[in-house]
């Protein structure tokens, strides 16, 4: 028998969001079927939405709706950029109520084997915001793995030459562990706990 074509294309769209498999893709289609007729309005409306209403803000990466949150606070701290990979990073470090510089999202991390070069990522765009808001302190908040150790580097040098500080998030994060899955506290102390990036990890920002 031929699967129906709405549940594979419900199957295919589903499959595209991250951590999602072939089986949790299905399972998902399946209980969007299972959805009331309002709840899938609500459902197609929230979608909707997020197209013409959610926007991405051009300085600093995040998501917002009327303005973006954090680089029209004039409290915000100008002379700290915090560097991230995802915008719900922000969202975990936020939370801590510890730190009340700026971000920048960056799209990813550097990859080779994936074609993701200093400039697909968004690093040209980093520097722009660095010398445009005069940032002294450059805060990495990256992923622990290979690549992300490999971006932090990139980064570390570039700003090297340009005597502008950077520092990394230290004691208390796992290696391989994302931002969204920390404690605030944990997160917290590594904001007060951030390592100079010359100094081979050794200093507090």
């Amino acid at each position: 028998m031929e699967p129906i074509k709405t549940i594979l294309a419900l199957t295919d769209s589903y499959r595209k969001l991250p951590g999602i498999g072939p089986k949790t893709a299905q399972r998902l289609a399946y209980a969007t079927l299972r959805l009331t007729a309002e709840e899938r309005k609500l459902f197609i409306a929230a979608l909707e939405d997020s197209l013409t209403k959610v926007k991405k803000c051009p300085h600093c990466g995040f998501y917002f709706e009327e303005t973006c949150p954090i680089c029209s606070d004039p409290k915000r701290d100008r002379s700290t950029i915090l560097v991230v990979i995802d915008s719900k990073d922000i969202l975990a470090i936020e939370k801590t109520k510890n730190y009340n510089g700026l971000y920048f999202v960056l799209d990813g991390t550097l990859s080779p084997l994936r074609n993701r070069n200093a400039e697909a990522i968004g690093i040209p765009h980093l520097e722009k915001e660095v010398s445009d808001n005069g940032v002294k302190e450059v805060i990495l908040a990256l992923p622990t793995d290979l690549e992300g150790e490999t971006t932090a580097l990139y980064i570390a040098s570039l700003f090297g030459k340009k005597n502008v500080k950077v520092t990394r998030l230290a004691h208390g994060i796992p290696v391989g562990t994302n931002l969204e899955y920390l404690d605030n506290l944990t997160i917290a102390q590594s904001i007060q706990h951030r390592t100079d990036m010359e100094k081979g990890g050794n200093g507090n920002g």
